[in-house]
């Protein structure tokens, strides 16, 4: 019996220690402009897409152009929210 207490413990530490990391990934965000700085993606911690920002020249270029500008940004993006996830879950001493 005094096992699954334990268990439960552990459970409920955990679960508090989620919501901090995820009450801090939420606050931290991150700005990756693209190669050719048509395109802005503000992005959490926590993947949300805060804010896309299209400079007014993209209207310059190409629509293969602008796609490639989107997707490169996005993904980067998406690539440093996820390394910011893995530091904060390894500064709780979680598996990243």
């Amino acid at each position: 019996m005094l096992d699954k207490l334990g268990q439960l413990k552990d459970l409920w530490k955990l679960k508090s220690q989620m919501e901090e990391i995820k009450k801090r990934l939420d606050g931290m965000v991150i700005k990756v402009d693209s190669p050719r700085h048509l395109v802005e993606i503000t992005i959490s911690g926590s993947q949300e897409v805060k804010e896309v920002r299209v400079d007014p020249l993209a209207k310059n270029f190409s629509e293969g152009d602008l796609a490639e500008d989107i997707k490169n940004v996005f993904n980067k993006a998406v690539r440093d929210s996820q390394a910011m996830a893995a530091q904060a879950m390894g500064n709780f001493g979680l598996p990243q």
